[in-house]
């Protein structure tokens, strides 16, 4: 499903149940030219199989977002700052 994102369409998609390759990583060399690949905070620590992602477009400053720390490989979030507010966005499996 990522492959059908369009990135001209689109700017955030929460993913739940993402494909993780053998190293636990999501095939980020199709995303990566598009997408910011966001993982949950303790993904690489966490023995549980992370079941979310968030892809940001690049189109959005890394400036503008960040990475809230959620302890859990099943919920995760990010926080979008613009000249209108903050606004926090959650993916819950």
């Amino acid at each position: 499903m990522p492959r059908n994102l369009d990135p001209n369409k689109y700017d955030i998609a929460c993913i739940q149940e993402p494909y993780l390759n053998p190293v636990n990583l999501a095939n980020a060399s199709n995303l990566s030219r598009f997408w910011d690949v966001v993982y949950p905070s303790n993904h690489h620590a966490n023995l549980m199989r992370s079941q979310t992602l968030i892809l940001v477009n690049k189109r959005i400053s890394k400036n503008n977002w960040h990475i809230i720390h959620v302890n859990s490989p099943n919920v995760m979030a990010i926080e979008l700052i613009s000249l209108h507010g903050k606004v926090r966005i959650y993916n819950v499996y």
